[in-house]
């Protein structure tokens, strides 16, 4: 999803643990800022959330609700991360 007030993409990213290759990228399909800080324990307020923030197996259920096409989650192969960059 394009975040018109930061004019950043939103996505999440899947990488392989072996490789440590990009295995495919979810768009959130909505972002709203302080939930999602809430959720990765970003105290900062003022942070817009620009870094890669780690998604654990207990943010799955959290996650369900802004995305449309939902990786087929395995930690123990992949890494998953939420996302912005500039366009």
């Amino acid at each position: 999803m394009i975040d018109k007030r930061y004019n950043v993409r939103r996505y999440i990213t899947e990488f392989s643990n072996d490789t440590e290759e990009l295995i495919a990228e979810y768009d959130l399909s909505d972002f709203e800022l302080e939930i999602f800080q809430n959720e990765f324990g970003e105290s900062n307020s003022e942070n817009p959330m620009f870094d890669c923030y780690q998604i654990k197996e207990q943010n799955v259920p959290f996650l369900k609700s802004y995305i449309d096409k939902e990786p087929n989650w395995n930690f123990s192969k992949n890494s998953y991360f939420v996302e912005a960059s500039a366009i």
